[in-house]
């Protein structure tokens, strides 16, 4: 049954999803093709213009993915949905996966246009290309590189599951009356919490990454509080803080399992479509 739901979301997104990314990677291929050639005027900002729509493509997608869940589960569709031979927590599951599925498309696709424009910026500054490219891998390091791929993984999954979880919980007979306000009170709530907690984290979990001197790039069992204490007291006032904390990343990943748990079982127990 979870495959059949997956299917169904893919059906009733992908007109939507194509047409966008369509648009987006249109826009993103011109403006590059302009830069190349140096139409006078334009190309000087289509490199810019490319860089944009990139890094605009993967948000996008995630709202469209984010209204047609609320569309499906608690909106006009809802009834429809509903009555689908179906665990609550299938259907969360499902939808769920199909949104991981396609954002983690879409960030692919946004990291082969910024290859690309990477590409022509090293052009436009007469370096070799592939050369060019392997510098920038070789300077940031291949543990820091798929760390950073990790990292970006698990954000996406945690804004899939956090957004489908909040939105569901909001959809609750308490909170029906609300509407799609419901969620977005969630939403800000939610991102205050986070904040706070994972500043915190960052500050007192011991994982974190050196920014500076010879090992930098490293993973440190420390945490940022000394470095966050020096800037306090002024005295490392515009140098860049030794150590990044990473404890945000724990946040994470216990919103993830929290909202994963609570979102599934608010479709299984407390949905209300009044």
């Amino acid at each position: 049954m979870i495959r059949k739901i997956f299917a169904q979301d893919l059906s009733a997104t992908w007109k939507s999803l194509s047409s966008t990314v369509g648009i987006l990677m249109l826009v993103a291929t011109v403006s590059l093709v302009i830069s190349v050639l140096e139409v006078p005027v334009l190309g000087g900002i289509g490199l810019g213009v490319a860089i944009i729509a990139m890094i605009a493509l993967t948000p996008i997608v995630l709202g469209i993915l984010a209204e047609n869940y609320w569309r499906t589960m608690y909106g006009r569709e809802g009834y429809f949905t509903m009555v689908v031979p179906a665990t609550g927590r299938a259907l969360f599951s499902a939808k769920v996966l199909y949104g991981i599925a396609a954002s983690l498309a879409a960030v692919v696709l946004t990291a082969l246009g910024l290859f690309a424009c990477a590409a022509v910026f090293a052009q436009s500054v007469g370096q070799d290309v592939f050369e060019f490219l392997r510098l920038g891998l070789e300077q940031l390091g291949a543990s820091m590189t798929w760390f950073f791929v990790g990292c970006v993984v698990l954000q996406l999954v945690y804004l899939v599951i956090v957004g489908a979880g909040i939105m569901s919980v909001g959809a609750r007979a308490r909170f029906n009356h609300l509407g799609f306000g419901a969620p977005v009170i969630g939403a800000v709530l939610m991102y205050v919490a986070v904040t706070v907690v994972g500043f915190a984290a960052m500050l007192f979990v011991p994982l974190g990454a050196r920014l500076t001197g010879p090992d930098a790039g490293s993973f440190v069992a420390e945490g940022m509080f000394r470095t966050f204490v020096d800037e306090v007291a002024g005295g490392t006032s515009g140098e860049a803080p030794e150590v990044f904390g990473l404890g945000i990343l724990f946040v994470s990943v216990a919103a993830s399992c929290l909202f994963a748990w609570w979102g599934a079982r608010s479709v299984q127990r407390h949905t209300s479509l009044r």
